[in-house]
């Protein structure tokens, strides 16, 4: 269930970037509207991908491959903003590298705030077969 809510958000965020933008000749916003709408959307990839980040260790994996869900998130930053300037002819939007650095600080956010849960610190996830900590002793 937490592949699927993790998978469906991801895919969810997917769709929202790479989703058809107005043409140029459709957008006579003004300068103060154009740099707001830039903000936020530079906030969002910020806050998506920390979110994401954060969430990634709560996939049932073991503490040793907690990693590659980092590695598959910085991929799919880099592919997301690619697939825009691949479709950018068709669907006007443009793939920036400038918004994968803002995709990677939200990594290295989400990776900050929730590291003792990418390092299976103890009480940080407590589901079963996801901890670092050895198993307890047993009664003989």
């Amino acid at each position: 269930m937490r592949w699927l809510i993790w998978s469906g958000l991801l895919l969810i965020w997917t769709i929202a970037v790479e989703f058809p933008g107005r043409s140029p000749e459709e957008h006579p916003d003004p300068e103060v509207l154009r740099i707001l709408k830039q903000i936020a959307a530079k906030t969002m990839h910020i806050g998506v991908y920390a979110f994401l980040t954060g969430l990634s260790p709560w996939a049932p994996l073991p503490v040793r491959f907690r990693w590659v869900m980092m590695f598959v998130l910085i991929g799919h930053a880099w592919l997301t903003e690619w697939l825009q300037e691949l479709l950018s002819p068709i669907w006007f939007r443009h793939g920036s590298l400038a918004d994968v650095g803002f995709d990677l600080l939200g990594i290295a956010m989400g990776a900050t705030l929730t590291w003792r849960s990418w390092a299976g610190v103890a009480g940080a996830n407590s589901q079963a077969g996801t901890s670092s900590d050895p198993a307890p002793p047993r009664d003989r």
